[in-house]
């Protein structure tokens, strides 16, 4: 806002436009940066800093003010803030088979995995244990090993370290090959996403915006 109104001033074109944006790790993995290509493409003058936050947390950075635009999970935005349906990030619940082999050779149950390791991104990661009570009812938690990394997590899967809930785009071809195996045929969890920004930026952030809900339509599952 203030670059505007010096530039208003001076009747010239206003210079570059930091934008902090909060973002959760997969979407930044998996389709989100095609997106900040076609805003950077359609208003050059953009620049990003992007800060990484659990889907459902990422929210009460906007609310204190740290990011001017959120990637949430939560359908509610802050005071003064639009909320934008994007669709579901899909995950899948998935493993190697030679872990599979080790951890449950009698099949998939839930005892066998509330006592096999489990993959977490870090502390606000309830992906795993969501879809564990989800599909196989309340138990402890299992062992489990942190990995605030998506890429990470994903070789991790694949070298047998443990179990955990990888995003779809990224595990497709994984599983195509069979070097990642979904747990369960119905081992999937449709995350919803929203794009929360503040009313009064609307206008200034309307190139980023148009670009988020062109490229999400093209990579999420419609929310239910």
């Amino acid at each position: 806002m203030e670059a505007r109104l010096a530039s208003d001033l001076k009747g010239e074109d206003f210079g570059p436009e930091i934008i902090r944006i909060a973002v959760n790790a997969d979407s930044l993995a998996s389709w989100i940066v095609p997106a900040l290509a076609e805003a950077r493409f359609t208003a050059p003058n953009l620049l990003f800093d992007l800060t990484v936050d659990d889907q459902d947390h990422s929210a009460d950075l906007l609310r204190r003010g740290e990011v001017v635009a959120a990637l949430t999970g939560t359908p509610t935005p802050p005071s003064g803030c639009d909320s934008l349906p994007l669709g579901a990030l899909r995950y899948v619940a998935t493993a190697s088979p030679a872990f599979l082999k080790r951890y449950c050779p009698h099949g998939v149950t839930g005892s066998a995995l509330r006592v096999a390791p489990m993959l977490t991104y870090d502390r606000k990661d309830r992906l795993q244990l969501d879809w564990l009570e989800r599909n196989f009812g309340k138990g402890p938690v299992p062992p489990t090993h942190y990995l605030p990394s998506t890429e990470a997590f994903v070789e991790a899967a694949r070298l047998g370290l443990g179990w955990g809930m990888n995003p779809e785009p990224l595990v497709a071809k994984e599983i195509a090959f069979r070097r990642l195996v979904p747990l369960t045929e119905t081992g999937r969890l449709d995350t919803p996403l929203y794009w929360q920004v503040p009313r009064r930026l609307t206008e200034a952030l309307a190139p980023l915006t148009r670009a988020i809900r062109k490229t999400a339509a093209e990579h999420l599952h419609p929310a239910d």
